[in-house]
């Protein structure tokens, strides 16, 4: 990935000096300020709004009292900037305690380069755009859906949504590893759903653009699930990517 544009700054909080090393090492070389490493949450807070970076990439679990969930939180009461966390777990355990946060991003180690540029990418990108969208109060967006289940209404963030398939008169949801079927139509759920962050890339799939890990021509990554892109939707797909970047 080629950046002509002004270094993005990135603000690492990370208790492994080998893995810091190494992140650093790949973002420098691929043109990205590292400002400052951290390696607890205890006063990061403090460094985060003296040098206000692009983006923190944040781990989990840290060393020290504070967590990097609790200093995630006190980023977002008092900062409007994207976190992508990075942890060595996965599962639906580490989404329930994260979700409340909404993060920009979400990186399992062990992580490829490619994983680490994509994600960052577009938690600042897609941030941006969001920024940006923000201006008129009358569109001021949903943050959560209603879904029937088992004759209960359960409510699930939008946030937590990875991606949606069409398949027929169904629609079927995927949250946090689990699949709602709906029997709304595709057309009725996407008016419902932020149009920033949600992009149809296959007549039958829609995904969350905030989920995304890694993409080619041909699919995009979540959760090592690999979607199809259609034909006629890449090049849509692309326009929507440099339209976060202008």
């Amino acid at each position: 990935m080629n950046r002509t544009y002004t270094k993005t700054k990135v603000l690492l909080v990370e208790d492994n000096y080998n893995l810091s090393e190494n992140i650093k090492e790949i973002l420098t070389l691929q043109g990205y300020e590292i400002s400052e490493i951290l390696d607890e949450a205890e006063n990061a807070l403090s460094s985060i709004k003296k040098i206000l970076p692009d983006v923190v990439l944040l781990d989990i679990k840290l060393k020290g009292i504070k967590t990097g969930i609790e200093l995630a939180e006190e980023i977002r009461e008092s900062i409007n900037i994207p976190i992508v966390f990075l942890t060595s777990s996965s599962g639906s355990d580490v989404v329930k305690k994260v979700k409340h946060i909404c993060p920009d991003g979400f990186i399992t180690k062990p992580f490829t380069t490619n994983t680490l540029l994509t994600s960052i990418e577009l938690a600042v990108e897609n941030h941006k755009f969001n920024s940006g969208k923000a201006s008129a109060p009358e569109e001021k967006q949903l943050t959560d859906l209603f879904i029937r289940e088992n004759g209960w209404l359960k409510k699930i963030l939008i946030c937590d949504i990875s991606w949606i398939k069409a398949e027929g008169t169904y629609t079927h949801i995927f949250v946090n590893e689990k699949q709602y079927t709906l029997r709304n139509t595709v057309k009725d759920l996407m008016q419902k759903l932020p149009a920033n962050q949600f992009s149809r890339i296959h007549k039958s799939y829609i995904v969350n653009m905030k989920k995304v890990e890694a993409l080619s021509s041909t699919a995009v990554k979540i959760e090592d699930m690999e979607i199809p892109i259609g034909r006629n939707y890449y090049q849509a797909l692309l326009k929507n990517i440099n339209k976060l970047s202008n």
